[in-house]
């Protein structure tokens, strides 16, 4: 990846999960709403305190587009959009 946040900024990557979570969801509607889909903390910037890399949120996806980078897909946001963070 050759994405390196600035800031509090956080960049996260599109994942299919095997981890169960409580919201039980078809794929059709979890695609019809970003922010329910789980994603991926692939590089935090250096200000970022409430995530750490390898973590799985949930964020507010009104303001992100996609960048793709080869087959992946990334999304960089603020720390501030997100809503939660999935916990053991």
């Amino acid at each position: 990846m050759r994405l390196i946040p600035t800031g509090s900024n956080v960049v996260v990557a599109k994942t299919k999960s095997s981890k169960k979570t409580p919201l039980i969801l078809s794929e059709a509607v979890e695609d019809s709403i970003p922010a329910l889909k789980r994603w991926k903390v692939a590089a935090i910037g250096p200000e970022c305190k409430a995530v750490k890399l390898d973590d799985f949120i949930v964020f507010n996806a009104a303001n992100a587009g996609e960048i793709p980078d080869g087959d992946q897909k990334y999304v960089i946001i603020q720390e501030k959009d997100i809503l939660a963070v999935y916990s053991e």
